[in-house]
């Protein structure tokens, strides 16, 4: 037993300083879990300006959405929830419409997103975030809602 201690020692050693090392030169590895969950998302969120909504968005999950600069958005069929009917079918139910629309900045808790809320009482309806992606933004990404999960629905211009 005492000679397989005194052979592994060094490897020891050796290992503790690979992972000690790179911390006391300050090499950015605290990043690491950031970096696992990229991975593990497909990228990180990037983010967005005013300009860069501003435009026609079509939906991978059906629907559309014309986004103007003065604050308002027309959507058309962009479904944001699903429920069972009394036959247990998932039946989605889709928005239609003039909405205001406004970027919230990203904070401690939360990623940056654009909210689409009605122009009378200001209740949301949906909210888009960035798509995760390694190269920037291009695309946003929202919730369509389901009582099993969630599933993301792409928006692109």
């Amino acid at each position: 037993m005492a000679v397989f201690s005194r052979t592994r020692a060094p490897l020891v050693r050796v290992a503790v300083a690979l992972l000690v090392l790179p911390l006391l030169l300050g090499c950015g590895c605290c990043n690491l879990p950031n970096l696992i969950f990229d991975e593990i998302f497909g990228g990180q969120r990037h983010t967005f300006t005013e300009q860069d909504l501003i435009g026609d968005w079509s939906s991978d999950c059906g629907g559309t959405v014309s986004i103007r600069a003065d604050g308002t958005a027309t959507v058309t069929d962009l479904p944001v929830d699903s429920v069972r009917n009394d036959a247990g079918d998932l039946v989605e139910n889709k928005v239609n419409g003039e909405f205001r629309w406004q970027i919230q900045p990203e904070s401690d808790d939360t990623d940056q997103e654009v909210r689409f809320t009605t122009p009378q009482h200001g209740e949301e309806v949906f909210a888009a975030h960035a798509e995760r992606d390694w190269t920037g933004f291009d695309d946003l990404e929202y919730y369509l809602s389901t009582p099993d999960e969630p599933i993301y629905c792409v928006l692109s211009k």
